[in-house]
């Protein structure tokens, strides 16, 4: 015998009623998060008064460094000489055992003088008594003789190694009593006429760095901040840095009185306009406005109806120089925009933001 059940004619009713119940409740779970709203600091850009003084990070230099080195071979017998030891121009660096090479120039000489005087003695025979080809022989023995003579001369003189300008000896290459071949390089020292300082300039700088009536340039001495040295413009490379796009300037420097300088070391150079070489005007933003990259960007700020906020786009630019916590924007941005000037690292394409003073 079958049974039957059946459920509560409420039951039903009350279960169908909370079927869209939870589907709304799925649908609500299942909707996105609205995104949230980033709070930063906003700046609008007005144009400022062109930057007069630039500085710069210079290293110094010399004028230039060679490697010496004995035109002849034997056995170093002198180098009195220190490594970080200035030496006047004709200084002894270096020289050589000479008893060989005084041993060739007599030889030389010896050998020298018999051709002369075979040479003499065919000349003076009678007519007809030695043959003409004979006595031109001679005469070409003697000449050889001669310049083997001036030649072992030559060579004694290279036995000693002098400094062809004012030198700093910046190392030794070998030591004494090393027998070295011609050609071996033994110090190397660097040009110290004059101090050479180096420093990379933005494009716009390049034009006027070598005017000096509109543009003055000093190094300053991180061990003495109080001291100015002016530096005279020398050359600077026409072919910009791959990565930097900046060029690279040479000034000479005199080399300070009581102060150690020394090619490596580092300076703050300090670049002023004068006259009408100064920008009239040029627009700046806060370091922290610029997200790196290739190239480098800002974010500007796409206002919406209310108090202040809006949302975001990415604007590449063109960076000059820094000065301070600010940097020279030369392409991308116009007066009146606004920018994200602190927090832009957080932000995206189209985010909204609103101001840090916003209520």
């Amino acid at each position: 015998m079958s049974r039957r059940f059946s459920l509560p004619r409420r039951g039903l009713l009350l279960g169908g009623a909370l079927l869209p119940l939870a589907a709304c409740d799925d649908a609500e779970e299942a909707a996105p998060a609205p995104e949230p709203v980033r709070t930063v600091k906003l700046e609008r850009l007005e144009p400022a008064a062109g930057i007069r003084t630039r500085t710069f990070v210079g290293r110094v230099g010399a004028v230039r460094t060679v490697e010496v080195a004995f035109q002849v071979g034997g056995r170093i017998t002198e180098m009195p000489v220190r490594e970080g030891e200035r030496l006047p121009q004709g200084s002894l660096l270096a020289a050589l055992d000479p008893e060989d090479l005084r041993l060739a120039v007599q030889e030389a000489e010896v050998q020298r003088s018999l051709a002369e005087r075979t040479w003499q003695r065919n000349r003076g025979l009678s007519p007809g008594t030695v043959a003409r080809a004979v006595i031109d022989e001679a005469e070409a023995q003697f000449n050889l003789r001669d310049v083997a003579l001036r030649q072992a001369r030559r060579n004694l003189e290279h036995a000693t190694l002098h400094a062809p300008f004012d030198a700093l000896v910046t190392q030794r290459l070998v030591d004494p009593y090393t027998v070295v071949a011609a050609g071996t390089a033994v110090l190397r020292v660097q040009d110290v006429t004059e101090l050479r300082v180096a420093i990379s300039v933005p494009e716009d700088l390049v034009a006027v760095v070598g005017q000096e009536d509109l543009l003055e340039v000093e190094a300053i001495l991180p061990s003495r901040p109080d001291l100015r040295f002016p530096l005279t413009y020398r050359e600077h490379r026409t072919q910009p840095d791959a990565v930097a796009q900046t060029y690279q300037v040479s000034f000479g420097m005199p080399h300070p009185e009581g102060v150690a300088v020394l090619p490596g070391m580092t300076v703050a150079v300090r670049a002023r306009y004068t006259g009408r070489a100064a920008p009239a005007t040029e627009l700046t933003v806060p370091i922290a406005a610029i997200v790196t990259g290739t190239p480098p960007h800002v974010w500007l700020l796409e206002p919406e109806s209310g108090p202040g906020g809006g949302t975001v786009r990415r604007q590449e630019v063109a960076l000059g120089a820094v000065t301070g916590e600010r940097v020279v924007v030369a392409e991308g941005l116009q007066p009146g925009q606004v920018i994200v000037a602190a927090g832009a690292a957080r932000l995206r394409e189209g985010m909204r933001v609103r101001p840090m003073d916003a209520q």
